[in-house]
């Protein structure tokens, strides 16, 4: 016995086609837009800790210098004696002064003090530290790049009289160097960033 099949085959029509590719276009493009949207935002996050690590890590430097400041006076690359604090003087440096808790982990016979300072150049916010507090003129810092998309820094002075001064020594005053150190009370130290706005923060300065 013989059997007959007939098979009949079917595919899609073009119509059909069009409408499948169309219809896995549009879908296609929905699932990249959201994949999209989703590493934009983080990329972003990623950013903005990187951003807020960045500024904690510069304020808490900062703090740590601030805090731990020395009244011992220097002798600069000219042989000139300078206080233990200078601000104000209309260099790119705007503020240089001794600190004391320098950081010795090999024990090397040095000193713990230390002398630092900081400038402001192209919006960015620079530390100086040099290896000795009395420096020979061929002495230069070390310059770490301590904070990025800075605006503007402004620093004020309080003295014992709960008055405000912008440079320290202050102008026209005729206290001697050793009354000076006991005339500062705390420092004001105020950043302005791009991103954050300002940030200030107060030191008391220990007498």
């Amino acid at each position: 016995m013989t059997l007959s099949i007939k098979q009949a085959i079917h595919g899609f029509t073009l119509l059909e086609l069009l409408v499948a590719v169309t219809i896995f276009s549009v879908l296609s493009a929905m699932a990249y837009g959201g994949l999209r949207n989703v590493i934009d935002n983080s990329q972003q996050t990623d950013l903005s800790m990187q951003r807020l690590q960045e500024v904690q890590l510069a304020v808490l430097k900062i703090s740590r210098d601030f805090s731990q400041l020395a009244q011992r006076r220097i002798r600069d690359e000219y042989g000139n004696n300078q206080d233990y604090l200078v601000s104000g003087d209309g260099g790119d440096i705007f503020i240089e002064f001794s600190r004391n808790g320098r950081r010795n982990p090999a024990e090397l016979q040095r000193s713990h003090l230390q002398r630092v300072a900081y400038k402001l150049e192209e919006n960015q916010l620079y530390r100086l530290d040099w290896p000795h507090l009395d420096r020979p003129q061929e002495m230069q810092p070390y310059e770490s790049v301590l904070l990025s998309d800075v605006e503007s820094v402004s620093i004020r002075f309080l003295d014992r009289n709960n008055e405000w001064h912008d440079q320290w020594p202050p102008l026209n005053t005729n206290l001697q160097a050793s009354d000076m150190s006991e005339s500062l009370s705390a420092i004001e130290f105020t950043l302005e960033l791009t991103d954050w706005g300002e940030i200030m923060r107060i030191y008391r300065i220990s007498s």
